[in-house]
């Protein structure tokens, strides 16, 4: 029930007709991330390379899927908004806003469980009580 991603969704008839059963067939890097890290770096400090700037790297993701171009300069919340779209469903966003420092803003439902808007330990998870219980020298993360 409810809405289902189709981004990857295989398509059976190809995958039986060319005996592929494979269930892996999901991208783990992609080109417009790179270029989306890139362009997040320069805006950073690095230096740009081969003449690329942060709106021409972020306008040659957009291209590809004719959204309007970049008319000015992207700000690091134009590139972190870009990669909210671009990689919807791909399990990024998390990691993204932590790395922006806005994990523990208010967005989504975070309204419903208003401690989490402080608690940083959150930002990495707990160790599971199998691991810790193999291991005995280690020891559970901060805050769990």
């Amino acid at each position: 029930m409810g809405y289902r991603s189709i981004k990857f969704y295989m398509d059976v008839a190809v995958t039986s007709a060319n005996q592929r059963n494979q269930s892996n067939d999901v991208p783990v890097f992609r080109y417009a991330d790179i270029l989306l890290m890139k362009a997040e770096a320069i805006l950073r400090g690095a230096a740009a390379t081969n003449g690329q700037t942060a709106q021409s790297l972020v306008n040659e993701i957009r291209s590809y899927v004719n959204a309007p171009a970049l008319t000015v300069a992207p700000s690091l919340q134009d590139v972190l908004d870009e990669r909210a779209r671009e990689f919807a469903d791909e399990s990024w966003r998390r990691n993204d806003l932590i790395r922006y420092g806005k994990f523990e803003d208010n967005w989504g439902f975070r309204s419903l469980y208003p401690a989490g808007m402080s608690e940083k330990f959150r930002r990495i998870f707990p160790v599971p009580t199998t691991v810790l219980n193999v291991n005995t020298h280690w020891q559970q993360n901060p805050g769990y």
